[in-house]
């Protein structure tokens, strides 16, 4: 008998085979290089391969999610994992650990837990209206936080609370539904900015004073189908948010008038910040935090119902479908991608669920964080999440400091956490 090779026989044509890999945080994705200059972005299953039960796969999923919002890692590859059956039971499970932790930790992670949510819910078509939801929260938290700190104490190292927890703490103890008694319990001189900075804020007090008008207007209909917005209406914390916006915009106005949100109302005499400021705080009544939520009573959601014979109820801008590969991946099938080419993929059920909340095709287009509306073909050079979809200009057209402030947060990292790539100017 011949004795066996000592050395294997060489293939004939091109071996490819890794020059590079490296795991992600989470070691759930491969990424690799090989030795004709390709990228590869491989899943590996959690369980090794291994047939796990669904209840053990949630919990160890969830397990890694809390570990990246703890952490502060990015979760991207366990989405690779998620499948649409397991986004209710993952978001669930996630917000029940989120509030057993301790107050302080809970509002370390408040905005992180959002931005999870928000991505999970993505992946399936029964949960993706409450990602306007989720975004929307995330906004609204940023801008009362931005406009907050903008308050400054009338005497310089006062003991005493900063302006912004002032306002919180008496708009929290008075329930009165007039927005003039409360804010004369207010130090008004520390709501004091310069004009210039006032009107730099309008567009972004216009996207509060339209949010809640859309909000107190929507409320007659909540027995339908789920719609963007629905969630805050039970949502105290979030309602007690606005009505706190809603008294610094109405001092603001006070000094300049022009940086108040603008209304289409059908009576010259009305006075549109007071009415929704009325029912809003009925409606935060219902909900707050001392006591169990309650339904509307019926004379709230009659004037509610009146709201679009008084004024025009505006179409938010949602943020669109983005057309990141995480939610197409579920099927598990191979994709080949070029760089630089966007890819050219079937629809999922959630672009479908979504395209009345979406803007067509050659519609104006908007910077989301602005709020500035950017016109059909933007001249501009835009950025885009890669995440979320959110639009903004790459180049700021503001020159105040507390605008630039605004704009800084957002440099690095989307609203939800998401990367920026740059996106082509659109030929009209």
């Amino acid at each position: 008998m011949d004795e066996p090779a000592i050395k294997r026989p060489r293939t004939t044509g091109p071996t490819v085979h890794f020059k590079a890999m490296q795991l992600s945080w989470t070691s759930l994705a491969l990424v690799g290089i090989d030795n004709h200059g390709k990228l590869s972005m491989l899943r590996i299953s959690p369980s090794m391969g291994h047939t796990l039960d669904v209840n053990l796969a949630l919990r160890h999923l969830l397990f890694l999610l809390e570990y990246c919002m703890v952490t502060g890692y990015d979760w991207w590859d366990i989405l690779l994992h998620v499948q649409p059956a397991m986004v209710q039971s993952l978001v669930e499970r996630l917000h029940e650990e989120y509030t057993r932790q301790k107050a302080a930790l809970q509002q370390v992670l408040s905005t992180r837990i959002l931005a999870m949510k928000a991505s999970l819910c993505k992946l399936s078509p029964c949960t993706v209206t409450l990602v306007c939801d989720y975004h929307a929260k995330l906004f609204l938290i940023a801008i009362s936080s931005t406009l907050k700190s903008l308050l400054r104490p009338h005497i310089l190292n006062t003991p005493d609370k900063s302006p912004g927890d002032r306002l919180t703490e008496i708009c929290a103890k008075i329930t009165d539904v007039d927005i003039d008694k409360v804010m004369i319990n207010l130090k008004t001189e520390e709501f004091v900015l310069d004009m210039n900075t006032l009107q730099a804020l309008q567009q972004l007090l216009q996207w509060v004073g339209d949010f809640v008008l859309y909000l107190l207007a929507s409320l007659p209909n909540q027995g339908a189908p789920l719609r963007p917005g629905h969630s805050f209406l039970r949502d105290g914390t979030s309602l007690g948010m606005l009505r706190e916006l809603m008294v610094v915009i109405r001092i603001w106005g006070l000094l300049k008038p022009s940086c108040l949100p603008v209304y289409t109302a059908t009576s010259d005499t009305q006075d549109s910040m007071s009415l929704l400021f009325r029912l809003l705080t009925k409606l935060w009544i219902c909900c707050r935090d001392e006591g169990p939520t309650s339904e509307p009573d019926e004379t709230l959601v009659d004037e509610c119902c009146l709201l679009p014979s008084q004024l025009l109820i505006p179409s938010l801008d949602w943020l669109p479908v983005s057309d990141g590969l995480v939610s197409r991946l579920q099927p598990k099938q191979p994709l080949r991608l070029h760089f630089g080419k966007a890819p050219i993929l079937p629809g999922s059920a959630t672009t479908l669920q979504l395209d009345g909340l979406i803007r067509a095709t050659g519609q104006p287009k908007i910077d989301h964080l602005r709020r500035l509306h950017l016109g059909a073909h933007p001249t501009e050079e835009c950025k885009a999440c890669t995440r979320c979809g959110c639009v903004t200009m790459l180049k700021s057209p503001n020159k105040t400091t507390a605008v630039k402030q605004w704009e800084q947060r957002w440099i690095k990292n989307c609203l939800c956490g998401g990367l920026w790539r740059r996106m082509p100017l659109s030929c009209p």
